[in-house]
């Protein structure tokens, strides 16, 4: 990971103002203006207007850093002050799963092809489940809406 994600990765998460200029943001998202622009203007990425102009709420520049670099590089970049923004519910844990050799083959096909790691296709699948069954694990799951929800209720 290089300096400059880092920084950029620390300010969007432990940034203490509500939201950011569509200048900032775009820079500390590591994409140019009118890229960001896109992304509001087909509804990736929700801005408010404001008397100051356009602005990017801290929990949409969360959202979007999550698309841009995975939860491993930004628990990375965060270290010890993960905790302060990170709900524990969410922290990234190990998991060690038998599962039969043509999965395991095909999530390391799936990550080589998309560019990631097999933790990050495995926990993309994970999430479906957890939005398919988040009626039902809300209730016996402590925290699981919360997490579910995250950064949006930040």
């Amino acid at each position: 990971m290089t300096t400059g994600t880092r920084h950029s990765i620390r300010k969007i998460f432990l940034f203490a103002h509500p939201h950011a200029s569509e200048k900032d943001a775009a820079t500390l998202l590591g994409c140019p203006v009118h890229q960001l622009r896109r992304e509001i203007a087909e509804g990736l990425i929700v801005a408010i207007s404001t008397s100051d102009g356009v602005r990017v709420p801290r929990s949409e520049m969360m959202a979007a850093a999550l698309t841009r670099w995975s939860q491993a590089e930004i628990e990375e970049a965060l270290g010890k002050d993960g905790g302060l923004v990170l709900p524990e519910a969410i922290r990234l844990s190990e998991l060690r799963a038998r599962v039969p050799q043509y999965q395991r083959e095909m999530l390391a096909y799936l990550a080589r092809r998309d560019g990631t790691t097999v933790d990050d296709v495995l926990s993309r699948e994970l999430e479906g489940i957890a939005s398919a069954h988040s009626e039902e694990l809300t209730t016996v799951i402590p925290g699981f809406a919360a997490a579910l929800n995250w950064p949006e209720l930040n």
